[in-house]
């Protein structure tokens, strides 16, 4: 099959773009409408989809589009997953400068009183990564609708070969123990499991370049990985 040539009912990456934001945020919206680590940052059921877009779209266009890798996967021209990937080449200097220009849009993002809370999970969330260079997968979702039609493994799939090709490890948190089966058959491990302050544990995962199994196309991952750097 030449490049580009999409199989019938499977998902197909390419590159997100700057026009795709507002799908990224609604896609991984709806991927993590369940998730432990959102309930945790919005405890209000009411506002939690609202804010959860609007914490992805901040991340997607403040951060992972200009200094990391965003993906999207596509089914009949509409997108259905999305991947948020950390650049191990990104330097400080950028995510400062991410970090301030999205500032103005996270200050009402969170409720006052849960912020102290907040940043105290995001930092141990931060201590748990690797201190040498490294991909970081900040957050990788489908749409509920859609799935079984491989966009979980095909976004999964892409990042990996990019951090295969640059002999680089790769971290993520996942939210949710039943996925840890998941990432295992991809070479990922197990490192830390990390209790949020008032909120669930995650588990923090590496895996090493060149290393995991094929795992059947048609095995998406559920709502899985979780932010770091947006905040």
């Amino acid at each position: 099959m030449g490049n580009g040539t999409q199989r019938k009912d499977r998902a197909r990456v390419r590159a997100a773009r700057a026009s795709d934001v507002v799908e990224v945020a609604r896609v991984l919206g709806r991927a993590f409408e369940q998730d432990p680590v959102n309930a945790w940052m919005f405890p209000d059921p009411d506002e939690l989809p609202g804010r959860s877009r609007r914490l992805y779209a901040i991340e997607a266009g403040f951060e992972y589009l200009p200094h990391g890798r965003v993906e999207v996967a596509e089914l009949h021209g509409k997108v259905v997953g999305a991947a948020m990937w950390g650049d191990p080449e990104a330097s400080r200097t950028a995510s400062a400068m991410a970090l301030l220009r999205s500032a103005p849009h996270l200050a009402g993002l969170f409720e006052p009183r849960r912020l102290p809370v907040i940043m105290r999970g995001m930092g141990m969330l931060g201590a748990s990564a690797p201190s040498t260079p490294h991909w970081y997968l900040s957050e990788l979702g489908t749409d509920p609708d859609v799935r079984g039609a491989g966009a979980g493994v095909a976004l999964l799939r892409s990042g990996l070969r990019r951090a295969d090709q640059s002999g680089l490890p790769v971290h993520l948190e996942s939210s949710k123990a039943e996925n840890l089966p998941f990432y295992e058959r991809f070479g990922f491990r197990t490192t830390e499991e990390i209790t949020l302050p008032e909120g669930p544990t995650l588990y923090a995962m590496l895996r090493e370049a060149g290393t995991g199994e094929s795992v059947p196309a048609g095995r998406a991952a559920d709502t899985a990985v979780r932010p770091q750097g947006a905040l």
